[in-house]
């Protein structure tokens, strides 16, 4: 399995600013697997998931907004926005953190 990223927050996952994504909706992602990290389809590291959540934004607490790569809640709806046009606070979405294991 992929999870794919835009190429803006490469250097944040590698340097291990970034540990975690939040994605609309539900995933079929469980802790303990093995997934790749990826822009384009091409692969750049390789991650075993430590946490899985599924709530709603608006539940997302400041630790986990700061693992994501954020500085703040309205920074990430911000961000989410450019992905997902229509994204909520009350919309369900799923929060992955991983530890890289190759990169």
């Amino acid at each position: 399995m992929m999870l794919h990223f835009l190429p803006r927050y490469v250097k944040d996952i590698l340097s291990g600013k970034k540990t975690a994504t939040v994605r609309l909706g539900r995933k079929g992602v469980k802790p303990g697997m093995i997934v790749y990290l990826a822009v384009s389809g091409r692969p750049f590291a390789k991650a075993k998931i430590v946490s899985v959540k599924v709530k709603k934004l608006k539940e997302l607490t400041a630790e986990e907004i700061r693992k994501e790569g954020s500085k703040s809640f309205s920074e990430l709806v911000r961000d989410l926005r450019r992905i997902y046009p229509v994204i909520s606070p009350e919309d369900e979405v799923t929060y992955i953190e991983w530890r890289i294991v190759e990169k």
